[in-house]
């Protein structure tokens, strides 16, 4: 009976083999969305569309990237719709990090971003305290010696990192949130809504440029942004290891329990993307800038900074009802 078992696990062996990786190439077959919690026209929005127009060259024949919206309770929505769908490849997320993962530490929502699969890092990018210049204030010791500074956010959730900036340098802040993104908060700060916003360089860049802001200081990076060579990073203002894990980390992601094989296939799939020279002109163009992480990579990466965010309870404990 043994040589006949034995042929039967080789047999049995060999269909497995095989159906596997028919299983892998009959990957994609329908056109997969790209979910983003924000409204179109933001930051999130630009990027999501510019990915997955230059992505199409890389799908097969007739197969689409399809950015789907879903805005709503500061990426929540976008999150809980992402981790909970079928584990097939056919839906991936833009999520906001690492703001996502702040309601986590104290509530229990319908995710867990410690979770999730990532896929690629497309850009870490800095982000900036800058002052409307409708505001009293024009410096960042006015906001520190300030009683009180009206912040214009879109949510707590993504604005985790302005949270414990503000804390750390003593800027006693009063948060008006539930702007649809970033440029409408900013245009909220700009008319005199605010005195001031804590949002991606990237994003705010034209306002600045406009001198409808003052930067007055820079978060998550370690060196001065080289247009704003006369504005200091939060390292520089006595918050080293706090500067290190803020930023707006630009990340996709796929829910838990997706097959080793579409994982690579999509890993990949966004590294050959986020080299593509038509999307790094548009890059240029745009000022957006493309700076990716492959996707084992920006899972440690995003690992270790939920991690250190955890030390952080006291003061984001203030934010959650």
């Amino acid at each position: 009976m043994m040589p006949y078992l034995i042929s039967f696990f080789v047999v049995l062996g060999i269909i497995f083999i095989f159906t596997a990786q028919a299983h892998a190439s009959d990957y994609p077959k329908e056109n997969i969305r790209l979910v983003v919690g924000a409204k179109p026209g933001g930051g999130m929005d630009l990027y999501a569309r510019a990915i997955s127009r230059y992505m199409e060259k890389y799908l097969p024949e007739g197969i689409h990237m399809i950015v789907e919206n879903r805005p709503g309770a500061g990426h929540q929505v976008a999150a809980s719709m992402v981790y909970n769908s079928d584990p097939d490849g056919y839906t991936i997320g833009f999520p906001h990090m690492p703001g996502l993962y702040f309601p986590q530490m104290f509530q229990k929502p319908k995710y867990d971003m410690t979770k999730v699969i990532w896929l690629s890092l497309i850009v870490r990018d800095p982000r900036v305290i800058a002052i409307s210049h409708k505001s009293k204030f024009k410096t960042l010791k006015d906001l520190q010696a300030a009683e009180d500074v009206k912040f214009a956010l879109v949510g707590y959730t993504g604005e985790a990192g302005v949270l414990l900036a503000n804390a750390k340098l003593g800027i006693k802040a009063t948060y008006i949130t539930g702007h649809k993104n970033s440029k409408e908060a900013t245009l909220a700060a700009i008319r005199g809504d605010a005195d001031a916003v804590g949002f991606s360089y990237w994003s705010i860049r034209q306002f600045i440029q406009k001198q409808q802001l003052s930067p007055v200081a820079v978060l998550g990076f370690e060196e001065r942004v080289s247009e704003l060579p006369d504005v200091p990073t939060l390292s520089e203002l006595g918050q080293p290891e706090l500067n290190a894990i803020l930023g707006s980390f630009r990340v996709i992601c796929a829910p838990p329990g997706l097959p080793e094989d579409r994982t690579k296939y999509l890993r990949d799939i966004f590294w050959k993307t986020l080299h593509d020279e038509e999307l790094l002109a548009w890059s240029k163009k745009a000022k957006r800038p493309v700076k990716p992480m492959e996707g084992e990579a920006t899972e440690k990466l995003l690992k270790k900074i939920m991690s250190e965010y955890s030390n952080y309870k006291d003061i984001l404990g203030q934010y959650i009802k």
